[in-house]
Formats: structure tokens, sequence, C-alpha cells
């Protein structure tokens, strides 16, 4: 039990850790996505400045650490490559499509727009919302296999 909490803390520290260094990283991803995926109808305009993003960003990576920790500490190597992979597949695959579905309504949103070229602020996309959306998702089917290790089915009951 002891090491569970360890290692729990350690996994959200870890997670909050990987979220403030990639952070940049993934700004250009969603930003590369929003121009690609509209056909560079979205222009972006202004200074490329942040400081921090959103607490739900920082809190959904500790919570996508403390989970892929959990559910892999007491597995095989191969086990943890599986689910890590999977995991890290699905977050990329949710990261791209959120992007395009979001790029995309707010070039159908412009009606104003000159040739249909949406100009948007680099802070006008909600950076923290799709990283966390996908990190959440992404974690589900960790998250379902916990929960099946722990409800496991009482054999050998009689009921009378």
């Amino acid at each position: 039990m002891k090491k569970r909490i360890i290692f729990g803390i350690l996994a959200v520290i870890i997670g909050i850790g990987i979220a403030l260094f990639s952070e940049s990283f993934f700004r250009e991803i969603i930003q590369d996505v929003f121009k690609w995926s509209t056909s560079d109808n979205i222009k972006f305009v202004g200074k490329n400045m942040y400081i921090f993003s959103s607490k739900l960003y920082y809190i959904t990576f500790g919570i996508v650490s403390l989970i892929l920790t959990l559910e892999n500490l007491n597995q095989k190597l191969t086990k943890v490559l599986k689910s890590g992979i999977i995991c890290l597949l699905i977050f990329g695959i949710l990261l791209i499509g959120i992007s395009a579905i979001d790029a995309n309504m707010k070039v159908v949103q412009c009606t104003a727009c000159d040739d249909g070229i949406r100009k948007l602020h680099w802070n006008g996309i909600n950076y923290g919302l799709i990283l966390g959306a996908s990190a959440i998702i992404s974690i589900i089917p960790s998250f379902i296999r916990i929960i099946k290790r722990r409800k496991k089915p009482a054999y050998n009951t009689v009921y009378n």
C-alpha cells in the first residue's frame, strides 16, 4: 500500500513536470494542425506569447501519469510498453482530431472573413482544453482495466 502511494505521488509530479516542459511543443503541433486542416484558411496574428496554460492541462497530465502508473505497477515490461504506446496513439489521434474539428469550426463561424481566411490570435485557441480532453479520453482504456481488475468475479460461490 505504501509503495502505491509513493509511486502515485511521484507519478503525478512527473506528469505535471512533463506537462510543463512539453507545453510549447504541443502548442506548435496544435497550431500546425489548425493551419493544415483548414488548408491555410487560418492565419495567426499578434504576438505568440504565453506564460502558463490552464490548470486543466497540468492536472490532466498528472492524472494520466497516475492512472498509467497504477495500472502498470506490478506488470511486465512488455505490458507497460503496450499500454503506454496505446495511450500515446489514442492521445495523438485525439489531439489531431479535436484540433482539426475546432479549426474548421472557427473557419465556418467566420462570416466576415476576407477570402475565407480567418485571422486568429495565437491565444485564440484553448490549448488546455484540447490537450486535457485528449489526455483524459486517452487514459480511459487503462482506467477500465484497473476497474476490471478490482471487480474480479467470485468463483465457486454457492447460493441457496
